[in-house]
């Protein structure tokens, strides 16, 4: 697990993080990385792909079934209260202004807290590359989510992940009586694809319900 100083808390309300608790931004900054390919053919050839990483978040109801997943193949949910601002294929095809260390971020994800249906209880954030390269050969990278202030309340940094992380659940919300519940998870999550991780996600949101009496 990673994070950077100054947000040591891993879990509290998201007004106990003093963050506004309108528009929540979960969003994605790494360099343009390139990766040899396996195998002495391609090798020779001298072909190169590039790190792909995409987010998503993923709304469960009360009983912790997947309802919506927001990601590059459905950019927002019914009621448009998660919006994802669309796809980044390698870090760089947004242009220079998009580059690591600018302040556009390659991907975003907006959630429009006042806006989610009132049967949505968790949003999972969930981080996956999308060729199986591990998150910890980016060059420099980063997931974080701030507010519509300018206010982060995490940064996880790609390269301090473990090796071979390729799918990582980052953080949860959980709808509260009168406020959100943020929970910075960093778990690295056996799944090769989105919607593998948001099903991952689903069965350990489901072991951490209240047993019925």
């Amino acid at each position: 697990m990673s994070t950077t100083a100054p947000y040591p808390l891993l879990s509290d309300s998201l007004k106990g993080l003093g963050l506004d608790v309108g528009t929540l931004f979960f969003a994605l900054n790494y360099e343009h990385t390139k990766i040899a390919p396996k195998g002495m053919f391609k090798r020779f050839k001298k072909q190169k792909s590039a790190i792909d990483i995409d987010i998503a978040c993923v709304l469960y109801d009360d009983d912790c079934n997947i309802s919506d997943i927001v990601w590059f193949k459905k950019l927002r949910d019914q009621v448009e209260s998660v919006c994802h601002q669309g796809d980044s294929l390698n870090g760089k095809d947004r242009g220079e202004q998009s580059m690591y260390l600018a302040p556009l971020d390659q991907e975003q994800i907006r959630i429009y807290l006042e806006k989610v249906p009132a049967h949505i209880t968790h949003i999972a954030m969930i981080a996956n590359s999308y060729h199986n390269h591990p998150f910890s050969r980016v060059k420099k990278g980063e997931i974080h989510l701030s507010d519509d202030e300018g206010n982060h309340c995490f940064e996880v940094k790609l390269k301090q992940l473990p090796r071979d992380c390729t799918t990582l659940w980052v953080a949860n919300l959980r709808r509260e009586i009168d406020d959100w519940h943020l929970t910075l998870q960093s778990l690295p999550l056996t799944a090769e694809d989105i919607t593998t991780a948001a099903q991952k996600v689903a069965h350990e949101l489901a072991r951490a319900l209240p047993a019925t009496q």
